[in-house]
């Protein structure tokens, strides 16, 4: 992290940005066209105060430096810091040599074994492949050459052989996945036979792995290569080096579950689809993904087999055989989304239909799905609700049951709102109908004896704290001004100065501390201490930018009255240009400011530091 800083010093933000858009000063910022979407009206400011950059139109990109590289160059945080750091002139420590040389062979390895594979197909044995290709999957031949589609013949040593023959030794092989171990003590096998060849690629277009497809029904129907040091199925994302620049120009990705889901697609024009590989979305895809554009929309058919099953650990699909599937599903979109800030959409293709079949035979109908993709925990819930409509109070409070669970794994207070108001107006009844509904049932007031009573978010994060002394490493430059109240505020400081003895009741602070640290909170380990701390102090935060905003908000709606609207909404162009007036307006212009800053926090979970 020292090396981040040094090359934010050395790099100066707006030259750097200014190469790639023309920047003009504006205020304190500086303005231009977006270089990440096409504008004709300018929308991307950089900050240099700050070290900071955000377009404020239609893709809402931001970030610093090394998120301007990675979204530019399509790197990860390692390659940037490395460009950064030539650009800086900042040596940085080097990688081991010995593995990165061992990847680098690896990639050979599979890239070989590609090009063998795509000459079979052209060989008089790769002939009924390629009537298949062809004939039943109707894909052309500029398609199978660019998506380099080969054929694996029949035998048990081909590529093998043919490797050895090129100087690749038994061992890469193995590593890279092409070759199964024999239990017999014989020599290894090909892993692929007699079946089409369907490269898998990372996002810099590096071959790292194979799919195969058989033709005469064999079982799999499918066979990936298994996980290997350059290939992991839940970080990589089938056709992303074909689709990213597709992606970007329409600032969203379709997201399918197989491959010829993205071949037929790619075939008829619609280039920003990508596709998982026997696994369901995980966050490291949509971190991955959100490099590329905001917008994530899952083409599935919900009636197919296997998604009506529930969340994978670390993943997610579509759960709707119970309440508590879909439950399940609603909360790993929910915690994906807070995390990633993506906008996860869902198109319930027609079912029956995957989307190689619907671009071929209706394409009309395959855009008429993506443009209506509606939000995931949305789609759970019309899902569930289906086409009923209740007949009776009884049947009203049934279907709100059924629902509730989906609604209550809702984290955001606004999104939760949102999703009650349709459901109320879907039913026909009031939202405070719908919102008393969700609240536990309390047969009493009063606490039952011997249980404490709820703690409030910081104090939960105090618990954390005290819990996991080891902890205090990670949080040692924190400021105390992340707690509002006086006594938590020194409890924190207690801990920071020593874990161990911050929660000795020697005195009040002392014995509050105490009861917090003998709190019962689920067991976790300190590294899921951790990240739950984290999503504790987003969720602080996130409140106090809400009542930042709603004060601003009140302040904003006394000024319209003693000024008038039209005088504020001068205001308002003037603060938008960056053209801040002097004088008494100053302040309100300011505001203004604040206030739409703000307000884009909230709705991309931006926290800025506490106060």
């Amino acid at each position: 992290m020292d090396a981040v800083e040094a090359i934010k010093r050395q790099v100066d933000l707006v030259a750097y940005i200014g190469r790639f858009t023309q920047l003009q000063k504006s205020g304190r910022s500086f303005r231009g066209l977006c270089p990440f979407h096409s504008e004709r009206t300018p929308s991307f400011y950089v900050f240099p105060e700050r070290g900071t950059w955000r377009c404020f139109g239609q893709c809402g990109e931001g970030g610093d430096l090394f998120t301007f590289v990675q979204k530019r160059e399509n790197l990860d945080f390692r390659a940037a810091l490395q460009l950064l750091a030539n650009e800086a002139g900042i040596s940085l420590r080097d990688e081991d040599p010995r593995r990165r040389s061992q990847l680098e062979r690896l990639v050979a390895v599979v890239s070989a074994a590609v090009g063998f594979y795509e000459r079979q197909l052209r060989e008089p044995g790769g002939a009924e492949a390629m009537a298949y290709l062809v004939e039943r999957r109707g894909l052309s031949l500029e398609t199978i050459s660019a998506w380099h589609l080969g054929w694996a013949p029949e035998g048990w040593h081909h590529l093998r052989d043919f490797l050895l023959n090129r100087g690749y030794t038994e061992a890469d092989i193995l590593l890279a996945g092409l070759l199964v171990e024999s239990d017999e003590d014989r020599e290894p096998y090909d892993r692929f036979r007699g079946r089409i060849i369907i490269p898998i690629a990372n996002e810099r277009g590096e071959f790292v792995a194979l799919g195969g497809r058989g033709i005469h029904g064999e079982e799999p129907k499918y066979l990936n290569s298994p996980q290997t040091e350059v290939f992991d199925k839940g970080r990589t994302l089938f056709g992303l080096h074909h689709a990213a620049p597709a992606i970007r120009e329409n600032g969203e990705v379709v997201v399918v579950e197989g491959y010829m889901d993205v071949l037929g697609p790619w075939q008829a024009g619609y280039r920003n689809v990508v596709a998982t590989m026997g696994t369901s979305l995980t966050r490291h895809h949509a971190i991955l993904l959100r490099r590329f554009a905001p917008r994530i929309v899952l083409a599935l058919d919900p009636d197919a087999a296997g998604m009506n099953a529930a969340a994978r650990a670390g993943s997610l699909v579509l759960g709707f055989d119970s309440e508590e599937h879909a439950a399940a599903s609603a909360r790993s979109a929910d915690e994906l989304t807070a995390e990633v800030d993506v906008d996860l959409r869902v198109a319930a293709l027609p079912p029956g239909r995957d989307p190689d079949e619907l671009v071929r035979d209706d394409p009309r109908r395959w855009e008429d799905a993506i443009a209506g993709a509606v939000p995931f925990v949305e789609f759970l819930l019309l899902r569930l609700l289906g086409d009923r409509r209740p007949d009776s109070p009884t049947e009203a409070r049934h279907l709100i049951d059924r629902l509730r669970p989906v609604l209550l794994a809702v984290r955001d207070p606004v999104e939760r709102a949102i999703y009650v108001q349709r459901v109320a107006r879907a039913l026909g009844v009031t939202e405070t109908s719908v919102a008393d509904r969700l609240k536990p049932s309390r047969p009493s007031r009063r606490q039952p004896a011997g249980r404490p009573d709820p703690l409030n978010p910081e104090e939960v994060l105090l618990a954390m704290l005290l819990q996991h002394p080891a902890l205090r490493l990670a949080y040692r430059n924190y400021p105390e001004t992340l707690f509002s109240g006086a006594v938590e505020r020194e409890i924190f400081r207690r801990w920071l100065r020593d874990p161990e003895r911050a929660a000795e009741p020697v005195d009040e602070v002392g014995a509050r501390a105490a009861r917090l640290a003998a709190y019962r909170l689920p067991p976790l380990t300190d590294f899921e201490a951790r990240r739950a701390a984290d999503e504790k102090i987003a969720a602080v935060l996130r409140e106090r930018i809400r009542l930042h905003q709603a004060a601003r908000a009140e302040e904003l709606s006394e000024a319209e009255q003693r000024l008038g609207p039209n005088r504020l909404a001068e205001l308002a162009v003037a603060a938008w240009r960056g053209e801040v007036p002097p004088g008494e307006d100053r302040d309100l212009a300011e505001a203004l400011i604040e206030e739409l800053e703000l307000g884009l926090s909230i709705h991309r979970r931006e926290h800025p530091p506490a106060r």
